[in-house]
């Protein structure tokens, strides 16, 4: 059991893989909203996503990735798939805020190519 609990936690606590500067001057005008919420409305509420990276920190990478159109219709995806059928698909990793179900950015590029 305990050789399971490294395997899977392993990733996850050794972070992200992309980590996002908070203050990238890259950074299209269209994540000033998710910023906003990740500084002033999700410390109010608590760290409650069930997945990893957050649904807002998912948003940011996508949108970084690959623009702000893309990245803004990446992150309505995930967001109508987070905490469904997707906890029982993707691997669950262990992070600081407790098990996490797994789905990265890379994980859903796949259709843009």
């Amino acid at each position: 059991m305990a050789i399971l609990f490294f395997l899977l936690a392993g990733p996850a606590l050794a972070g992200p893989p992309e980590s996002i500067p908070t203050t990238d001057k890259s950074m299209p005008a269209a994540a000033v909203p998710i910023r906003f919420f990740q500084k002033y409305l999700s410390g109010a509420d608590g760290h409650r996503c069930p997945m990893t990276p957050s649904c807002s920190s998912y948003a940011l990478q996508a949108m970084q990735r690959h623009g702000s159109v893309m990245g803004w219709i990446m992150a309505c995806d995930r967001l109508m798939r987070c905490g469904r059928d997707e906890l029982k698909r993707s691997p669950s990793v262990m992070t600081r805020n407790g098990i996490r179900c797994q789905d990265p950015v890379q994980n859903n590029d796949f259709w843009l190519h």
